[in-house]
């Protein structure tokens, strides 16, 4: 099935009990190898932690259900945690179940982290990335985003060094 904008409404805020399946889909990330900077697999209650730092002020997680199953989230998250200069911009991050990438998931919550963002008052949403993620970085252009910074060699994966990129967009 493909999905459109119009499938945004699949989009909700993730409860607790999304947890597991939300940490399923980002140890297949992982388990892919290259996709993100972890280097070991998580169990849900691993993650409770991050997950109710997303529930308070300006952060979220959503995740896309059909049929009462979560197919991808997405999560905005605090850039640089801490420092007042920082709280209106904001890191997405976003992953689909791989047995249901390229149907549209992503963009339906692109465009939910976008209606985020500008009910919360985020400026800037950026996206951290390896380089080398092609099909990330055309969805991320697609989406108005642009290569903001560069940081040679700064990721050691799996024996090898990757190239971290940083890409940004003005919301509002």
């Amino acid at each position: 099935m493909e999905y459109s904008g119009k499938d945004i409404s699949k989009v909700i805020p993730a409860h607790l009990n999304d947890l597991d399946k939300i940490t399923e889909i980002l140890n297949q990330a992982t388990q892919w190898g290259n996709a993100n900077a972890y280097a070991t697999l998580f169990k849900g209650k691993d993650r409770i932690s991050w997950f109710k730092e997303h529930m308070v002020q300006k952060y979220a997680i959503y995740v896309f259900k059909e049929d009462r199953h979560v197919l991808g989230y997405v999560s905005i998250s605090p850039y640089r945690k801490g420092r007042e200069a920082f709280l209106n911009t904001a890191e997405v991050s976003y992953y689909v179940d791989f047995n249901h990438h390229r149907k549209g998931i992503a963009s339906c919550m692109m465009l939910k982290a976008f209606d985020h963002c500008k009910e919360k008052k985020i400026k800037t949403l950026l996206a951290f990335l390896y380089n080398h993620n092609e099909r990330s970085i055309a969805f991320l252009r697609k989406f108005g985003f642009n290569q903001w910074g560069l940081l040679p060699r700064t990721a050691d994966a799996q024996g090898k060094e990757f190239d971290h990129v940083i890409y940004g967009k003005r919301i509002v």
